[in-house]
């Protein structure tokens, strides 16, 4: 039942972001989509893996390094990764409703992580949309290029996330209104 209430609040909430007056057009000056159609619906992206148990180890530790952070041995690890892209719904959001939306995630990505043993960690890059936004909450770390260069290696989408089980197996996923996503992964 949660599943269920928690896709159809991201379903409004974005057939409320697209039809708002404060949305722009399709295509904006910087040529960026800010529908969800089905330019947006290619770029979605979703890939799943397992690592050997050194490769998985070797990640976690560098993770741990690129974000100042020790990761409790057992726990899985969410990355919620914002990047600039040219598929993004929230591009036209002014900053108070950003803000809006970035809180949101925060609370709802902490809440799932809670329930399923797991850490979560938010990162950003240095181009992101609302980047001022960004740097204001104290979940997000900025990004040296690690995660842009070597993890999310794809730039169409402005949001992602990459999941890390303790048993290796990952999943990554390129596009916005991802946490049923995220929680069908973690439940698995």
């Amino acid at each position: 039942m949660k599943k269920i209430l928690i896709s159809i609040f991201f379903i409004s909430i974005f057939l409320i972001i697209t039809s708002c007056g404060n949305i722009k057009s399709t295509k904006t000056e910087s040529n960026i989509n800010t529908k969800f159609n089905t330019e947006y619906k290619k770029n979605r992206k979703t890939f799943y893996g397992e690592l050997s148990e050194k490769e998985s180890n070797e990640i976690r530790k560098i993770i741990e390094n690129e974000l100042n952070s020790k990761v409790p041995e057992g726990k899985s690890i969410l990355i919620n990764f914002s990047q600039k892209g040219s598929n993004c719904i929230s591009t036209g959001l002014n900053n108070k409703d950003a803000a809006t939306v970035i809180n949101n995630g925060i609370q709802i990505s902490s809440r799932i992580s809670m329930n399923n043993n797991t850490i979560d960690f938010f990162v950003y890059t240095a181009d992101v949309f609302h980047k001022d936004v960004h740097q204001t909450k104290a979940n997000f770390k900025l990004d040296s290029g690690f995660f842009y260069n070597n993890i999310f290696t794809l730039h169409e989408n402005c949001e992602a996330f990459f999941i890390l089980k303790p048993n290796g197996q990952f999943m990554k996923f390129y596009g916005e209104d991802y946490f049923s996503e995220v929680e069908n992964f973690l439940q698995k």
